[in-house]
């Protein structure tokens, strides 16, 4: 039998497609990150790829939808982390979960803090109504809206449009999350504990049952 080596097999057309595609995302990230959404032109970021101009259009229609998918993988990531931090216990200690999803959402911001920039930059840019409407996380929005009547059926509650709640949790969180990351002065243990609470309690005022149920549990710290 033979040692010699066997040479890699070659890449399927589909396979090198996928991966310039993904060197055009890393790309505009970068471009993104140091020259800022508005000034980022498509040239930019082929040059960065090591790409000619025209085989950015191969991939992407416009610098948009490279925010909108980058983006897009971000809030996947983050809902997969709140997803794994939101056991099956979390009314027994809401305090806690609430304070551990908060710091969670500000991890996730802080580590990509240059592409929540440019996002923030290019919904300023559009003025899109569904931008402002939908807001940069509507997975996110998503699942704690499944969360939400979930937490509502366990204390014998339904909520009726409960990812119209989530969204206006998230829009509370959103706006805290960009102090945090831009602001001056404010501490990630700050933020946490102040969209904890405010959570908590809004939580509990928007459904009366959940309210109760939150006021007979003990307060964690």
């Amino acid at each position: 039998m033979s040692s010699k080596k066997q040479p890699p097999a070659p890449r399927t057309r589909q396979t090198q497609k996928a991966a310039t595609r993904a060197t055009l995302a890393a790309a505009a990230r970068r471009c993104f990150a140091e020259h800022g959404f508005a000034a980022t032109q498509i040239g930019d970021i082929a040059k960065a790829a090591g790409v000619a101009h025209g085989t950015f259009y191969v991939h992407f229609a416009s610098k948009e939808q490279v925010c909108d998918e980058l983006l897009d993988e971000l809030n996947q990531a983050l809902v997969g982390e709140l997803e794994a931090a939101w056991g099956p216990g979390a009314l027994a200690d809401p305090t806690r979960t609430a304070r551990r999803l908060a710091e969670i959402c500000l991890d996730r911001w802080r580590a990509d803090r240059d592409l929540v920039a440019a996002f923030a930059e290019r919904a300023g840019l559009d003025g899109r109504l569904d931008q402002l409407r939908d807001g940069i996380n509507p997975p996110v929005a998503r699942f704690l809206g499944a969360r939400i009547a979930t937490l509502a059926a366990a204390v014998g509650a339904k909520v009726r449009q409960p990812e119209l709640l989530a969204h206006a949790l998230l829009g509370m969180w959103t706006r805290v999350g960009l102090q945090y990351l831009f602001g001056a002065g404010v501490s990630r243990k700050q933020a946490a504990e102040l969209l904890a609470t405010l959570s908590i309690g809004a939580l509990g005022a928007a459904i009366p049952e959940l309210g109760r149920a939150l006021a007979r549990t003990p307060a964690q710290r």
